[in-house]
């Protein structure tokens, strides 16, 4: 076995990396899909919405602006590097309240109520690299961080057509890692504290 591993390793082809799996932070170790499904419950789960003040706009979008963001995961948001939109979904700049959102046009109405005005309409493609404020001052980087890139795994089926994205705690968010090359920033350890 060793001398199979060394030459794979000669080859460059072992190295190090993260990957997303499942953990228990009791027994503090990964735990396999068959371990999962024993104990496998339907449950709902709260949710939140997320203002992220845009920092450096783009075309419609206004410093100052506000991209709603939603999240199930509201734990993780100390963790946040990016903001997820899909690239072919309608995304409409409106006012409310004397503030400017960004969210999906179809999801709008479900999530604002009532009394606002759509300002512009855009695509999600246009709003790719609008910066926004860090919504902690938790992470420390060089890499570029807090701006909003392309997903196709963003849906309007709920929420508001943009997610936060936390890379260590999701998997499509952790391959939004190799696209973009996000920081990679863990906000708790391995017992599940922050």
């Amino acid at each position: 076995v060793w001398w199979v591993f060394k030459q794979i390793w000669d080859k460059g082809l072992v190295y190090q990396d993260y990957k997303v799996v499942p953990y228990c932070p009791r027994c503090q170790t990964a735990l396999s899909s068959h371990e999962l499904a024993q104990g496998y419950k339907k449950v709902t789960e709260e949710s939140v919405f997320v203002k992220f003040k845009v920092k450096k706009g783009k075309g419609a979008v206004k410093k100052g602006d506000f991209l709603l963001a939603w999240t199930t995961t509201p734990w993780t948001l100390p963790g946040n590097v990016a903001l997820a939109v899909n690239p072919k979904t309608g995304y409409i700049r409106v006012k409310q309240n004397n503030e400017v959102y960004i969210l999906a046009e179809k999801l709008a109405p479900k999530v604002l109520g009532q009394d606002w005005e759509v300002l512009d309409k855009m695509r999600g493609k246009d709003l790719a690299g609008i910066e926004y404020e860090p919504p902690f001052d938790a992470i420390k980087t060089d890499k570029k961080a807090w701006y909003v890139v392309l997903a196709d795994f963003v849906t309007t089926d709920e929420g508001t057509g943009i997610v936060h994205t936390a890379v260590m705690y999701g998997e499509d968010d952790f391959n939004l890692t190799k696209k973009h090359n996000l920081p990679k920033v863990h906000t708790v350890d391995e017992k599940g504290n922050f």
